[in-house]
């Protein structure tokens, strides 16, 4: 049902003028994906609104996934200024594509349900995109919420867009950003078909680079405000399904190299005989602090590598670990219990080194040092890499060094080129050149692997070099879908 019917996309966006002729941002859509299941979705639809007071033409458009609570959490807001879709399917992507299509003006803002709206948003985000060119806008986003782990998440900018490299933004995150419909690409749209609830955004702002747009980065616009629990449980299950979604990123997306480095060095402080460090945070002044932010690190680059290993299995039709994630759960908890505790014993609050500032990207890398036993003790108790296999693959050898990939189904192939890869200190070298690639995925019946062994033979059969698993993944991963996938 639709509260207030808007004129549709046909409305075409104008700029605004005040009585003194001074020039205001153009007129906006602000679109908020929802189940109306969180209790703060109605403190976002007023801020949202009151962001958006500077003009009576604006909208703030709704969509409801799938059934909503009764009560209704929206019921008696009062203003004709919001508009609310109920939409069949449970789709944070699809909710956004709706917005796309059916919002009254071209200027379309992004946010999420459970954010804080700053009162200059609307303009801050407007008035970027009324410049000539812009496409897509993304600017701050701070978590807001008691305890030491999201002063952590603040100071590692955990929610913003990562740079570009070129005073940009690498991709969008749509808890704050904003999109010109008129200027996307080829009627741009979110990719519903192989992302859900994490990473849609990230691809978009990929897809939107790819094709030869950047992405501006407002470095001083007021951040929006994440509200979060502060709950480890909550915040390592949001890392999880991050990881799973970055598969689905390389794999079925082909955007190389988002998050395999940091892969890597997850993967290395799992498993046995690797070189176990991780950074420490020298930098802060305060030695609590700096032992709370060292473990909290651990534990959500963890859960980012597990949910990654969990989802690349499903991918591969074989598993690569086996977790139990009730058990591990608990144990982080009982880890951020005792930092949150160390944090409260002190006399004085976070320092001012732990505020994040908004008009920078990154932080100074700090210092590394050993892996904590309790990190190794759990992960190698209730989240255990599958065993390497360090005999025949079940394949039989053809005299050339290579196999012919009849695989006997037990997945040691795929977990020893996985440990070997993701050991890897550094980069792999170089591996097969592209057309050597193209050369054995073509060379399959069909012109694509039909399943795990035809995808086996196809890798091994592209040279010598392919067995040394690094150098499959490292060429391989970035550039091509895996296991007949399709985009």
């Amino acid at each position: 049902m639709d509260r207030r019917q808007g004129p549709g996309p046909a409305h075409r966006p104008r700029v605004l003028a005040r009585a003194d002729a001074t020039e205001l941002p153009l007129s906006v859509t602000v679109a908020i994906p929802t189940t109306l299941e969180r209790p703060t979705v109605r403190s976002t639809v007023e801020s949202a609104l009151a962001a958006a007071a500077y003009d009576p033409h604006a909208e703030v458009l709704v969509m409801v996934n799938g059934t909503p609570p009764s009560p209704d959490p929206l019921a008696h807001l009062g203003s004709p200024q919001v508009r609310v879709l109920h939409l069949p399917r449970r789709s944070a992507p699809g909710a956004r594509n709706a917005a796309l299509e059916t919002a009254c003006h071209d200027t379309v803002l992004f946010t999420d349900d459970d954010c804080r709206l700053p009162a200059t948003w609307c303009t801050d985000l407007a008035t970027a995109l009324h410049l000539p060119a812009e496409v897509a806008v993304a600017a701050p986003v701070r978590a807001e919420g008691p305890g030491p782990l999201l002063a952590y998440m603040n100071y590692q900018r955990l929610f913003d867009a990562p740079p570009d490299g070129a005073g940009g933004a690498a991709y969008v995150v749509t808890a704050n950003c904003g999109v010109r419909r008129d200027r996307l690409p080829h009627r741009m749209r979110f990719d519903d078909t192989h992302f859900n609830n994490a990473a849609e955004d990230a691809d978009f702002g990929l897809r939107l680079r790819a094709a030869g747009h950047s992405l501006r980065w407002l470095a001083r616009s007021a951040p929006v405000t994440h509200r979060l629990s502060g709950a480890i449980v909550e915040i390592s299950d949001r890392w999880l399904r991050y990881g799973r979604a970055h598969v689905r990123l390389h794999t079925r997306k082909r955007h190389p190299g988002t998050a395999l480095g940091g892969v890597r060095r997850w993967y290395a402080a799992m498993c046995q005989d690797t070189a176990r460090v991780h950074r420490c945070f020298s930098e802060l002044a305060d030695p609590v602090l700096r032992e709370a932010f060292t473990a909290y690190d651990l534990i959500l680059g963890a859960s980012f590598l597990i949910g990654y290993l969990e989802e690349l299995g499903s991918e591969w039709g074989r598993p690569l670990i086996t977790v139990d994630h009730d058990k591990l759960t608990a144990g982080w908890d009982r880890v951020a219990r005792w930092q949150e505790a160390l944090v409260s014993a002190t006399p004085d609050g976070p320092p001012p080194e732990v505020r994040p500032d908004y008009h920078r990207f990154g932080i100074a890398a700090g210092e590394w040092l050993p892996v904590p036993e309790w990190y190794t003790s759990l992960l190698q108790t209730y989240a255990s890499p599958l065993p390497d296999g360090d005999g025949d693959t079940g394949g039989n050898s053809n005299g050339n060094g290579t196999s012919d990939g009849n695989a006997n189904g037990d997945g040691t192939a795929y977990a020893r080129d996985l440990a070997a890869f993701l050991r890897s200190p550094h980069p792999a070298p170089p591996g097969p050149t592209a057309e050597e690639l193209h050369r054995a995925w073509t060379a399959c019946p069909g012109g694509a692997p039909r399943n795990a062994d035809e995808a086996d033979r196809a890798l091994r059969g592209a040279g010598a070099c392919m067995r040394e698993g690094g150098r499959v993944l490292e060429a391989y991963l970035p550039a091509r879908p895996l296991l007949g996938s399709r985009t």
